[in-house]
């Protein structure tokens, strides 16, 4: 793709260019997105764009084009699907994000069989944890023999919102953590969502944790930290706080991707105080580039195609892939937290680039050399694991986990064993994500280099056509659907939609069930075209019934 051409040295469209703070925690319900441009809901998988973004999108022809070819419009429309886009990658194509979207569902998988003794045991009641906090309020200690399904149930639920809030937000959160009676401590959270996550991938694909990481050892090691009151793993250890979270990166990574590929598609780029003026370094999406120009002790640059912002995503991009504990096995326990917090890494990160200010000006071709040379160097720096070792390691796999190849087939027509199917779809898109980012670590890290200035060769455009969200939302009318693949069949597509967002269901009404109190609230407008809440209701429930025996209208609620 060529530069642009003049007409579009203008001011950007805040209508158009500009996503709202995205949903990284209870998604809203949205009709085709029309109170924003451009988001994606962690929660429910899909990448929504406003009516008006749809417009002008569906007028550019599917694929990568040469975008001097395109309105200043519709470069702005681009730039947000982009933004969204390099969201769907950092939840299903990072370490971080996958953890972060398997933790949701590993509130209904790690429980299921607590959750039907449960049932069998008391009836259906809601909230289970309301229940079980009046039982033992009402009857002592000499309840907790009869909860231990239902105590293990909510705490596993629990550790999944405590650990998501601090991995998120930590700093807003800490101190709201530090007071609730049923927070662990950090260290805790992280090895239940870690032990979580390969525990649902290995039931899949290597259920004798054959290659996986992970097993009893990992609960006899965090036990033993938990008996030695080493920092961050017993009940009250003081929390160490980073400077910020996953939220701040994944923010900061989209925002400065999105504004490097408007850059580069101006005839005469803007400088950094026009965006400024703009509003376009405010809040959540400055919060790390900041960060990182306060721990470096660097100054703001004149340009966003100054090399430091080149470097501010690179160590994004290292920062959300921690390898210990999955794909890595955990070598030192004691270094758990901090060899997986987003947080912790940016610093430590950010801090050997402090100490290294000659890489500061190292990045000139966005090339695979480049990445590589500067990464290892990182990582050496920070004493983190090589980024590129832990790609190693996911290609591997196809070779030593039998259950791997099948799941690869299975992703490559998307027709996928109904079991686990969600768990199934999002694993198997990792992989093929850690495949082609170990050939291609530069496209993926600074997508606007190659989508805008380099001539675009076959195997970048269908990089990026390889790697769009799954599932989206249309600007002509409401619901979600599924992405079509020229090379799949639609029948299978539409059927892999329909049980990924039954399971979806499945998933929300468990987590309301465990934590909320109050009836079962079935808000599913979002989802589906012609909706009644009738048939939401019915369908639902009628999903929720068919896994754990009772409709969710027969539950007393508090």
């Amino acid at each position: 793709m060529g530069t642009a051409a003049g007409f579009r040295d203008v001011e950007p469209l805040h209508e158009l260019i500009d996503p709202p703070l995205d949903r990284l925690g209870e998604p809203l319900t949205f009709k085709a997105c029309i109170n924003a441009h451009g988001m994606y809901e962690t929660m429910r998988f899909v990448l929504r764009l406003s009516p008006k973004n749809h417009e002008i999108m569906n007028s550019i022809e599917f694929g990568i084009r040469d975008f001097n070819d395109l309105t200043n419009e519709q470069i702005q429309c681009y730039s947000t699907y982009l933004h969204e886009t390099v969201h769907w990658w950092q939840h299903v194509g990072s370490t971080s994000g996958l953890v972060l979207s398997l933790s949701y569902l590993a509130q209904t998988h790690s429980s299921l069989g607590e959750l039907k003794n449960v049932l069998s045991q008391f009836g259906p009641k809601k909230s289970l944890k309301r229940f079980a906090d009046e039982m033992l309020m009402n009857e002592g200690e000499s309840a907790q023999s009869k909860l231990k399904s239902a105590n293990i149930s909510v705490n596993n639920a629990l550790d999944v919102e405590y650990y998501k809030a601090f991995a998120m937000s930590p700093v807003s959160t800490a101190k709201w953590l530090g007071e609730q009676v049923h927070f662990e401590c950090v260290g805790h959270g992280y090895s239940v969502a870690y032990g979580q996550l390969v525990g649902m991938i290995a039931k899949s694909v290597d259920p004798d944790f054959a290659v996986l990481p992970g097993g009893s050892h990992w609960d006899d090691n965090f036990l033993r930290l938990r008996n030695q009151k080493a920092l961050g793993f017993y009940w009250g250890s003081p929390i160490r706080v980073p400077p910020l979270g996953i939220h701040a990166v994944y923010e900061g990574q989209a925002r400065f991707i999105q504004l490097q590929f408007l850059n580069a598609t101006r005839l005469n780029s803007p400088s950094v105080d026009d965006w400024r003026q703009w509003g376009y370094f405010e809040g959540i999406y400055v919060e790390a580039f900041d960060t990182f120009l306060n721990l470096t002790e660097s100054a703001w640059p004149d340009t966003i195609s100054d090399p430091i912002v080149s470097l501010f995503l690179l160590v994004c991009d290292l920062s959300i892939n921690p390898s210990r504990g999955f794909p890595l096995e955990i070598e030192k326990f004691e270094n758990f937290i901090d060899d997986v917090d987003v947080g912790i890494r940016f610093f430590k990160l950010s801090d050997a680039v402090r100490r290294n200010p000659d890489l500061k000006n190292s990045i000139k071709n966005h090339s695979r050399e480049e990445y590589v040379n500067l990464s290892e160097k990182l990582a050496e720096a920070a004493k983190i694991d090589s980024p590129i070792k832990a790609l190693e390691t996911v290609l591997g796999w196809g070779e030593q986990i039998p259950g791997l190849k099948g799941l690869m087939e299975e992703h490559s027509k998307f027709e996928y064993n109904a079991e686990n199917l969600p768990i199934r779809v999002l694993f198997s898109h990792f992989i093929a994500f850690a495949r082609d980012k170990f050939r291609r670590p530069e496209f993926f890290c600074w997508p606007a280099a190659w989508l805008v200035g380099n001539p675009v060769g076959a195997d970048v455009a269908a990089l990026w056509l390889r790697h769009l969200s799954l599932f989206t939302d249309r600007g002509d009318k409401p619901g979600v659907y599924p992405r079509i693949w020229p090379d799949r069949d639609p029948a299978a597509v539409q059927e892999t939609f329909e049980t990924f967002y039954q399971s979806m269901a499945l998933y929300n009404l468990t987590r309301q069930w465990i934590l909320f109190d109050g009836p079962f609230k079935c808000n599913f407008e979002w989802l589906a075209e012609k909706y009644s809440q009738e048939q939401a209701d019915s369908w639902a429930s009628s999903v929720f019934k068919q896994v754990f025996g009772v409709d969710i209208t027969d539950f007393s609620c508090y």
